[in-house]
């Protein structure tokens, strides 16, 4: 009996191990799972380009190269590069970019946010994001948020030193919010495809527009059209015309001195600096960090048609300055004037009002119709303002038209909780909304 007893707990006892075992190796495949499937990898470059991370320091950008969240990226000039986010995300870095990466969370609920310091990059998402997860784009005065969509942002400098955005929707629409001097967030804006908008340092956007696509720089076209080659759809634009694009701005930055200037060199200078030319070039110079140093003190290159100032590092432990900039507002079209027949100092000019002297009661009629037009067109609607309060601060604001409802903030200021207001509610007046 005793034998039996012994042997009964023997096997418990190895039961229970086995079950400790199974759970460990389970919680083990559980946590691989989850740091296998945020890859980050680099599968093109174009010239040269500096990963640096904490752990490491700074080594060269290659092909089939792993990053890891919080790496940090320096793309030199006259170069590119390209990198994979699990599969099915894409980031394309144009020339003169610097950004850092940050990709967390599993399959179910995962969070990728690209800081961009300088530069600009495309991104692609061809599959849209699940309910719990995050796409996030931001620079130094906004933040961008999409569930699946391709679209480009670029930061520039302005003659003034502002840090200003630049966002052009290609596919899907894109959510951005401004990030105003004191850290907290503006109204948010949804920008459709097809559309551009720029978003200024001091928290005003100018209007959403229609995208510029020959204002692009050659990358930025180069992009989209791989993209299309792959079966993409870009809005508003054909094949055929982002060829001819590429094509041209190709010729543009190639294109050399006419012979004219040529012949007007002296025969002695063309010499010497053809032999300056070929003068071979020093090991520091090809030194990969020095082409990534030179690269920051270019001027950033934009497509907004302003001049380029070198951009403004903030002070370490210190935000950055924020020099207020004057509202750029879009141009209007100039009304056209109506010359009509009357030629001013002419006699031809006198008897055209001679005749019309006598026709009062026909201006009187004019004037009647116009007025009574006036009256007919509709009244401006009235709008509320449904403000969005997290831990007692503003978190996002909306301007609502009466009778309409309100729309959930694209960005979530927690990932756990809720907006404590129901949706489907006609907005009649000003509402406060607070997370739960």
């Amino acid at each position: 009996m005793m034998q039996k007893l012994m042997s009964n707990k023997k096997i418990i006892i190895c039961a229970c191990a086995a079950v400790a075992v199974t759970a460990v190796v389970v919680i083990a495949l559980l946590f691989n799972k989850e740091e296998a499937f945020r890859s980050i990898m680099v599968y093109d470059v174009k010239g040269s380009a500096v990963i640096e991370r904490e752990t490491v320091g700074a080594m060269n950008a290659a092909e089939n190269l792993y990053l890891e969240s919080g790496d940090r990226v320096s793309v030199a000039a006259d170069s590119s590069m390209r990198m994979k986010l699990d599969d099915d995300k894409y980031v394309m870095a144009e020339p003169d970019t610097v950004f850092s990466v940050e990709a967390e969370g599993t399959e179910a609920d995962s969070r990728t946010r690209i800081c961009l310091e300088q530069g600009a990059i495309t991104n692609e998402i061809r599959h849209p994001l699940s309910e719990g997860s995050q796409y996030e784009t931001s620079t130094p005065n906004s933040v961008m948020a999409v569930r699946g969509t391709i679209y480009r942002v670029e930061l520039s400098v302005d003659e003034n030193g502002d840090q200003n955005t630049k966002l052009c929707c290609f596919q899907g629409k894109v959510a951005t919010k401004p990030v105003l001097s004191d850290g907290t967030y503006g109204e948010e804006i949804l920008v459709p495809a097809g559309s551009e908008l720029v978003v200024y340092q001091d928290g005003t956007m100018g209007e959403v527009s229609g995208i510029a696509y020959d204002e692009l720089p050659r990358q930025a076209v180069v992009n989209l059209l791989d993209m299309m080659e792959n079966g993409q759809e870009v809005s508003g634009i054909s094949e055929e015309e982002l060829t001819q694009f590429a094509s041209e701005k190709e010729d543009a930055g190639e294109a050399p001195e006419s012979g004219d200037e040529q012949e007007q060199q002296p025969e002695n200078e063309r010499t010497e600096q053809s032999a300056a030319s070929e003068e071979p070039v020093s090991a520091a110079d090809t030194q990969i960090h020095t082409k990534i140093d030179a690269a920051k003190n270019v001027p950033v290159q934009s497509s907004m048609g302003k001049p380029q100032a070198p951009a403004i590092k903030p002070t370490d432990g210190q935000p950055a300055p924020q020099p207020q900039a004057p509202l750029i507002q879009p141009q209007r079209p100039a009304e056209p004037v109506n010359s009509g027949s009357v030629n001013q100092g002419s006699t031809e000019g006198n008897d055209f009002q001679n005749e019309n002297a006598g026709n009062g009661s026909d201006e009187d009629k004019s004037n009647e119709d116009k007025k009574d037009e006036d009256k007919d067109k509709p009244s401006k609607p009235r709008t509320y303002k449904v403000t969005f309060m997290y831990q007692g601060e503003v978190f996002a604001t909306q301007t609502v038209e009466r009778g309409k409802t309100a729309a959930a903030p694209v960005l979530a200021p927690a990932q756990n909780g809720a907006w404590d207001f129901d949706f489907g509610t006609k907005i009649k007046a000003d509402v406060t909304v607070s997370w739960k």
